[in-house]
């Protein structure tokens, strides 16, 4: 009988014979550590000293905190947030899972074009989508309450305030769930399922033996993201809950933060929901890394489509549904109303200009502004956010630093940082002193930085777990230094994932409004910031021709980097 011996890990190369370890790769540490010192350490640190500090006696104490619970609407907002996100999960659940499941185990039609069309909402920001909603179900000129419910004789449907909320985020949110799980669907043998249903079990006994716990994993993990992510959004929020005075915790840290500012208030509100977003996001990689969920035997991927019958255009329905609520409806009428003349006259011909509301950005100095500035820092925040994660991946992987047990924690500590959150601990450790970058664009490529190292060191460390040392090895031993190796052997060797993770990071950035709405001064406008309060000034038509140039720019990047060097977002 053959055996077969478990692979050993091999232990970092040694330096070639008769060379002294080169001065650059000793320094690689301590630029690592400086570089999470001041991407992690400093704004964590800041936000715990600000939420205890007394700014009238200059103490350290829990008065704040104490004055804060006694603030009114402060628990009211935490409520909030807290139900927002349970009544999200759970309406993205019952989108996502039956979704994911027709599209990956049945033969209903059209299943390539729904996945795509969940892929499409990372390059579409959800306060551009509630802006959307609010053209298509405001109570005064939403286009389906005065085209379509109204003349049914329903009364119309209010979009402002929780009940749209929750839709706009349960449609924005669901590929969270849908992706991982039908990727896992993908991934299962259904020969598992056959074999069970020869023995004799029904479907449902099936359903609820084999195949539910081997898409539990993914359909925790991405319930617990849409939770934190709706427990913790500000655009939709701000958009459909200000008019009607409804706030979650976002909102309530930005309205502390106006005259007279708190804060300290707002650090007081947002250090323990760091705290419970990361005991979260650890409790996940404790249970989703802890178990081990297989197939047994025979190659993954064989997979027997179920045939619905007559059943398969009633399914394909509920898919077309979900692709026009998601993505169709909001963006449609975004694009409609870039091209209206004005928003309270009927929806006739004589109301439609063609490039007459394109040609009106181009005359207002601040968008054009705020576009370039988006573009550039979106851009540098990606290519250092890279830079950081290939640096900490190899010394992860490569390296021999006794700082190895703290990096992969570091690099994923901004994970439990939502963009309220960030924007006020950035404000309170760089906005004064010893730093003095707030209200610069400075701030906010740093704050940028922050807000992706996380995925960009997930996807480097995925790739250079695959790549053998052979290759970097040898180049050493033939005489490279290891910024040649770097240079020419490793991150040639990384183009893949580096690319994925670029275009991914940029598609983010560009239109990230959470971090940006707190660090906007008037003198550092990005075009999220500028959108947003163009929404809020009613300006609905330069709002709409704004919002189609900035998808334009995301799908049209997410397509080239597919078209020419072959990245595949959402993979």
């Amino acid at each position: 009988m053959a055996t077969v011996e478990a692979p050993v890990r091999r232990p970092p190369p040694s330096p070639p014979s008769g060379r002294s370890r080169p001065g650059v790769e000793a320094l690689l540490p301590w630029l690592w550590a400086a570089a999470a010192f001041f991407l992690v350490a400093v704004p964590v640190g800041g936000l715990l000293w600000r939420s205890l500090a007394d700014g009238q006696t200059g103490g350290i104490g829990l008065g704040n905190y104490a004055a804060v619970l006694t603030t009114p609407g402060i628990l009211e907002a935490i409520w909030n947030s807290t139900w927002i996100g349970l009544v999200t999960t759970a309406v993205a659940l019952v989108i996502a899972v039956p979704l994911a499941f027709l599209v990956s185990r049945t033969d209903m039609p059209g299943r390539g074009l729904f996945r795509s069309f969940a892929v499409l909402t990372f390059a579409a920001p959800s306060f551009i989508a509630a802006m959307g909603w609010i053209l298509l179900l405001g109570p005064r000129s939403g286009l389906l309450n005065q085209y379509v419910i109204t003349p049914l004789g329903l009364p119309a449907f209010d979009v402002f305030g929780p009940r749209g909320i929750v839709m706009v985020l349960s449609f924005f949110l669901y590929p969270l769930i849908f992706l991982p799980v039908a990727d896992a669907m993908d991934n299962m043998d259904s020969r598992l399922e056959e074999a069970a249903e020869s023995l004799g079990a029904t479907r449902s006994h099936t359903l609820r033996a084999i195949t539910l716990p081997l898409i539990l994993p993914p359909v925790f993990s991405g319930s617990l993201l849409v939770f934190i992510s709706a427990f913790v959004i500000f655009g939709p929020v701000a958009l459909l809950g200000g008019p009607v005075g409804f706030q979650t915790i976002p909102t309530a840290m930005l309205q502390l933060m106006t005259f007279p500012p708190k804060i300290e208030y707002a650090a007081v509100l947002g250090l323990p929901v760091l705290v419970a977003l990361g005991g979260l996001l650890v409790l996940q990689r404790r249970i989703y890394g802890r178990r081990r969920y297989t197939t047994v035997g025979g190659k993954p991927g064989q997979r027997r489509l179920l045939r619905l019958g007559i059943w398969r255009w009633p399914a394909w329905l509920f898919g077309v549904a979900v692709m026009l609520v998601s993505v169709v409806l909001p963006f449609g009428v975004l694009l409609l109303t870039s091209f209206r003349k004005a928003i309270g006259l009927p929806l006739t011909p004589g109301n439609l200009v063609l490039f007459d509301n394109y040609r009106a950005l181009l005359h207002q100095p601040e968008i054009l502004e705020s576009f370039w500035n988006s573009l550039w820092i979106s851009l540098v925040a990606t290519l250092a956010s890279i830079a950081v994660a290939v640096l900490a991946v190899w010394l992860l992987e490569r390296g021999r630093s006794r700082l190895r047990g703290l990096i992969q924690p570091s690099m994923l500590a901004p994970l439990a940082f939502p963009g309220a959150i960030l924007g006020i601990a950035m404000i309170i450790t760089y906005g004064g002193q010893p730093f003095w970058i707030g209200g610069t664009l400075t701030i906010i490529v740093l704050a940028y930085l922050i807000r992706v190292v996380p995925q960009s060191f997930t996807y480097t460390h995925a790739g250079l777990k695959q790549l053998n040392a052979e290759t970097e090895d040898a180049a050493r031993s033939l005489g490279a230094s290891w910024t040649e190796t770097m240079r020419r052997v490793t991150v040639p060797l990384l183009r893949g994932p580096i690319l994925s993770i670029g275009v991914l990071n940029f598609v983010l950035l560009f239109r990230e409004l959470d971090v940006s709405i707190f660090l906007y001064t008037g003198t550092n406008s990005v075009a999220p910031v500028v959108l947003y309060n163009l929404a809020s000034e009613s300006r609905f038509q330069l709002m709409g021709a704004l919002s189609v140039v900035m998808l334009t720019v995301n799908l049209g990047v997410v397509l080239l980097a597919r078209r020419l060097l072959g990245v595949r977002i959402g993979h």
